[in-house]
């Protein structure tokens, strides 16, 4: 999906996010980039996803965060569209 051209397709996939996608997508908002194995294991213990790498591979799907060596990063498309939208995730 194309989030930095697309602003209405960006806010109805943001919507249709369930609570444990946004929850998860908060997490890498916040800390940007993480490791996999330590992400896995807060999201578990700290925000109680149940099946952290079920949610991350959503998102990763739906083009919200990445996969770089080792780690997940939140996309840097989806950050300048939320600026440029001045939009926060509930």
């Amino acid at each position: 999906m194309d989030l930095e051209t697309d602003h209405s397709k960006f806010k109805e996939v943001l919507n249709s996010l369930t609570k444990e996608e946004s929850i998860t997508l908060n997490y890498f908002i916040r800390y940007r980039s993480v490791g996999e194995l330590i992400a896995l294991k807060e999201l578990r213990a700290l925000y109680g996803i149940q099946e952290p790498s079920k949610i991350i591979n959503k998102l990763l799907y739906k083009g919200l965060i990445e996969r770089g060596i080792g780690c997940y990063n939140v996309s840097s498309n989806l950050l300048k569209t939320l600026k440029e939208c001045k939009t926060t995730l509930k």
